[in-house]
């Protein structure tokens, strides 16, 4: 049993990455769901499959033995929400210039270039470093 659903899901990514694993089985969730279709957009997985027995199979990507991602690191945890608006937002960018922020929206969860398209603030969850 885990508390926080996005950081177990994270750490289960970063440790299948670091051990090479192709697949790796997690739990389900809406959070997780959504998260999924954003890193399969992004090119950070190859895809995922809903298994019999209400569990995800996850398959990562490896391009000439190197992962797509090299880290996936939570910013927000639940005893410190960091919300931003679109100045915040372009100084958090400046900050970590090579990465992808993912920001939970009142439209759903998206990536840190269409929060600046339709000028969106909101928290933000996850950073991630290609």
């Amino acid at each position: 049993m885990y508390n926080y659903t996005l950081s177990d899901f994270i750490s289960r990514l970063n440790v299948a990455k670091r051990k090479h694993l192709k697949t790796i089985i997690i739990k389900p969730s809406n959070l997780v769901l959504s998260l999924l279709k954003i890193f399969e957009e992004i090119g950070i997985i190859r895809g995922y499959s809903l298994l019999d027995d209400y569990m995800i199979e996850v398959y990562l990507k490896y391009g000439s033995s190197r992962c797509a991602f090299s880290r996936l690191a939570v910013i927000s945890k639940p005893s410190r929400r960091i919300y931003v608006n679109m100045l915040n937002l372009h100084k958090m960018k400046e900050f970590y210039a090579g990465d992808i922020l993912i920001l939970s929206t009142s439209n759903g969860f998206m990536i840190d270039t269409d929060c600046m398209k339709y000028r969106k603030g909101g928290l933000v969850m996850l950073r991630i470093t290609v």
